[in-house]
């Protein structure tokens, strides 16, 4: 494993202490040992992961549809959300105001990532929230399975589209532990999808704080800042 991200590697024998989302690893230039991040970031750009309204599939950045294991596409997605936020903003070229969820995750290849819902799907996240909340838990202590299901609109048969159902599991402890201890240490956002007019409904503990403080980079400041 190669160290290519200093701003997220340090000496093993500086640092005083290895926390929980981090690891040992070798150096492959240097042959010493270091700590490192197990999560792969760039601050600002997490991987994208969407939701295709139009046919139901997942897919990463709009190009490579997501197959399981046998070459299907992929019947459902499932994900453990590290923060999340759910607001109203115009976004990605459209005309109107929408109501958006989005969510942040590490997927299997350890990338820090992302994705949204709009409209009908976040309608269901919400409608999933509330008996969460009173078995006082949050998003970010379970584990979310997302199915989609074509619907058929009622004025017009000939028209159909794909909505997402939620369904959820409770999440290891210590994962979730893992999982608050690195969003504590690192800013975790999209910056395309920031706007300084976005109405914010529900945000987790942790993107507050983003949104409070002077953490969040222009996109284009982060090439710079990772040069820096």
């Amino acid at each position: 494993m190669e160290s290519t991200h200093s701003s997220n590697i340090s000496t093993a024998h500086d640092a005083l202490e290895i926390k929980s989302y981090q690891e040992i690893i070798i150096d492959s230039e240097t042959g010493e040992e270091v700590v490192a991040d197990k999560y792969l970031y760039l601050p600002g750009r997490p991987r994208e992961y969407r939701f295709n309204g139009q046919n139901g599939q997942f897919n990463l950045y709009g190009e490579r549809v997501l197959i399981d294991d046998r070459g299907k596409t992929l019947a459902s997605f499932t994900f453990q959300p590290i923060a999340y936020r759910f607001f109203e903003d115009v976004l990605f070229g459209r005309t109107e105001k929408e109501m958006w969820a989005e969510l942040f995750f590490i997927d299997s290849q350890q990338c820090v990532s992302s994705i949204m819902f709009n409209n009908t799907s976040v309608s269901e996240l919400f409608r999933l929230m509330e008996p969460l909340h009173y078995e006082k838990l949050s998003l970010c202590d379970v584990t979310l399975t997302a199915r989609p299901e074509r619907v058929t609109s009622k004025g017009d048969p000939t028209k159909t589209w794909y909505i997402t159902r939620f369904s959820y599991e409770v999440s290891q402890s210590e994962k979730v532990k893992e999982y608050r201890d690195y969003i504590r240490d690192h800013a975790v956002y999209r910056a395309e999808t920031l706007t300084p007019v976005a109405e914010h409904k529900v945000v987790s503990r942790s993107f507050a704080r983003l949104l409070e403080s002077e953490e969040i980079m222009p996109l284009g400041s982060v090439a710079q800042s990772q040069a820096a």
